[in-house]
């Protein structure tokens, strides 16, 4: 179990993008629109295959007819910012069965005869969610790709640490064994705070 991804709700994203790059030297990219969650997705890519992603409200009456999109809107109506993270395990069929939720299947099928998008096991939204990319072809040389097109200045790593405001047990129940680098804060639930590592020093998103 790792961190795949952490993502953050920003309210312009193309001023996202650009403070991401004049502030920590991080490049980006716009990604497919989530007709799921009336969403726009921008992806930094770190070291491969983790990433960061931004998100932009495209479609608010998308949003508002789905369980995705209210927790993006609520999201929004507390002021934007980090709003959820995800974890990359080996075995989700095996993550389903411990907490009892189904699996929700984003893939598609893609014209080489491999998969496109991913799987999810989600539980209460301030809680991170499981996430696999069963049968994706090259995802990691997709990923090495984006990482070179977007022109980083700050040679990026992975996560190093995410600050999490709520119960250190409830997260504990309900990730079961781990050596995640998490910290707890008393702070609203959920995600408060991620540290990427970088050439020289840490980028610290809140």
């Amino acid at each position: 179990m790792v961190i795949d991804h952490v993502v953050m709700l920003v309210p312009d994203a193309a001023e996202a993008a650009r403070e991401l790059r004049e502030r920590h030297g991080l490049g980006s990219e716009t990604c497919p629109y989530h007709a799921f969650a009336g969403t726009r997705n921008h992806s930094v890519p770190l070291e491969p295959p983790s990433y960061f992603e931004f998100l932009a409200i495209e479609n608010r009456q998308a949003a508002e007819s789905t369980e995705a999109g209210r927790r993006v809107l609520a999201c929004e109506a507390s002021g934007f910012g980090l709003f959820a993270w995800a974890l990359r395990v080996e075995d989700l069929e095996a993550v389903s069965r411990r907490v009892g939720i189904g699996i929700f299947d984003y893939t598609v099928p893609h014209g080489d005869g491999t998969l496109r998008g991913w799987r999810t096991v989600s539980g209460p939204a301030h809680l991170p969610f499981f996430i696999d990319y069963p049968n994706n072809g090259d995802r990691l040389g997709r990923w090495q790709a984006m990482f070179d097109r977007v022109g980083h200045t700050c040679g990026p790593r992975g996560f190093v640490e995410l600050t999490i405001g709520g119960s250190e047990r409830e997260l504990s129940d309900w990730l079961g064994p781990h050596d995640l680098p998490v910290r707890f804060v008393d702070a609203r639930l959920g995600i408060r705070e991620a540290r990427i590592a970088r050439a020289q020093g840490e980028i610290v998103i809140t």
